[in-house]
């Protein structure tokens, strides 16, 4: 880990993404917006739903998230070309798409969700005055991932807030209430399969 520096860069901190558990935590602990932009990140959100709910829990917090849109056959495509877990990856956006549903009715507080469409270079954890951004590989082999913490007042940083503003241009911006509609319209697309994940119901 690296320690704190004032370099323009931003960088406070690099090691594996699985090493930021507990900083994670406390990022989502002391903040009071969240904008998150992954595939599905279904261990991330397994892993920090506790203070999530929290953080929701909490006057004057606000949450957006940034998801492959399923209707995107290119995108779907490349996604479970790229990946081991591939087959799995639309049953696994659903179950994120679903997850953020909940938390919105359940906390009764708006979630907006952005649907990309374009493959993305990678994923990003924005908080008020911190991010994790965090590496894809080029390969779909699986091996221990880095990421870097930032600080939002730098190059990254600036590069980070810019490349949000740019992707709610680009994105289609869809209300809790509005993503079943997305899901079922995938169901009918014969280019689309859903998979069952382990332990669930077939839809």
């Amino acid at each position: 880990m690296s320690p704190e520096s004032d370099t323009p860069s931003g960088i406070v901190r690099v090691e594996p993404f699985s090493g930021f558990v507990q900083r994670f935590e406390d990022l989502i602990g002391a903040s009071s917006r969240m904008e998150l932009y992954f595939i599905h990140s279904r261990r991330w959100r397994e892993n920090h739903d506790a203070a999530i709910k929290a953080f929701l829990g909490r006057e004057g917090t606000a949450i957006e998230v940034f998801l492959p849109d399923l209707e995107s056959h290119e995108l779907m495509y490349s996604l479970g070309r790229h990946f081991e877990d591939g087959p799995l990856i639309p049953a696994l956006v659903v179950d994120a798409y679903r997850y953020f549903a909940r938390l919105s009715q359940d906390f009764g507080k708006p979630v907006p969700v952005w649907l990309f469409s374009r493959y993305p270079t990678f994923s990003f954890y924005r908080f008020d005055d911190r991010a994790v951004l965090a590496f894809y590989s080029n390969t779909a082999a699986k091996k221990e991932l880095p990421a870097f913490e930032i600080t939002l007042d730098s190059f990254l940083g600036r590069f980070l807030a810019e490349d949000v503003e740019d992707l709610k241009r680009e994105c289609r911006r869809r209300e809790v209430g509005e993503l079943e509609a997305v899901i079922e319209a995938a169901l009918q697309d014969p280019v689309v399969t859903l998979r069952t994940l382990p332990g669930e119901s077939p839809p």
